[in-house]
């Protein structure tokens, strides 16, 4: 004895299977185009396998520091800070800092920094960029617009140290971290979302301060 199902389970089926099947084909041009995509030499989709998993349990080193800056120098700091010079860039990149950030309070005038360590060698890395000519000459110009908390003699990019205790930017103690860390650390910079603040658009380079205050 055969049983056939009934006419409504037999469309019902019928209308899953069309749907799956349309469904189906719909997935696989999306990922034919993509995949065609990928092969475009002139498309760079900067896509790096994640990691799912590890079993490193090194995580880099972070530092935080407060200074004032000076109201009437905002203009000039966001002037140098829209496009931090190239050459300073390379410099922290080569030694080893990754993730610098300077947030600013205008109610306080405070700026506040955060950036990570992710080198080996922290003293020899930090003296290669107090060392470096074209970072000295930014700090010359960064310098006018800061007002730090403790601080005794000459500024850093004249080779002052500030005295005892003295910092230009006063280091911060870390009371709380929240979350995992980095699992890999980004060639890319300056970061490609970065809104510039500057008010007047503008911009310097090591080769271009015009306008700019110096110490």
């Amino acid at each position: 004895l055969i049983v056939s199902p009934p006419p409504y389970y037999v469309s019902t089926w019928s209308s899953q299977l069309e749907m799956m099947r349309k469904y189906m084909g719909f997935l696989c041009n999306r990922l034919s185009s993509f995949s065609r995509i990928c092969r475009r030499p002139d498309v760079k989709t900067h896509v790096k396998p994640l990691a799912l998993s590890t079993t490193s349990t090194k995580a880099p080193k972070r530092f935080a520091g407060v200074v004032k800056l000076k109201p009437e120098m905002y203009n000039q700091y966001t002037r140098l800070h829209d496009h931090t010079w190239d050459e300073v860039m390379k410099r922290m990149y080569d030694s080893n800092m990754r993730n610098f950030v300077v947030y600013y309070h205008k109610e306080t005038s405070l700026m506040f920094h955060h950036w990570e360590y992710v080198g080996s060698d922290f003293d020899g890395d930090m003296k290669a960029i107090s060392d470096d000519e074209v970072v000295r000459k930014w700090w010359s110009f960064c310098e006018p617009c800061q007002e730090p908390f403790k601080w005794e003699g000459p500024p850093p990019s004249k080779g002052g140290d500030g005295g005892p205790d003295g910092s230009w930017w006063a280091p911060m103690e870390e009371v709380n971290h929240c979350g995992a860390w980095p699992v890999a650390y980004s060639s890319e910079f300056p970061d490609p979302d970065f809104v510039p603040k500057n008010p007047e658009g503008k911009t310097s380079s090591s080769t271009e301060t015009d306008g700019l205050v110096q110490i």
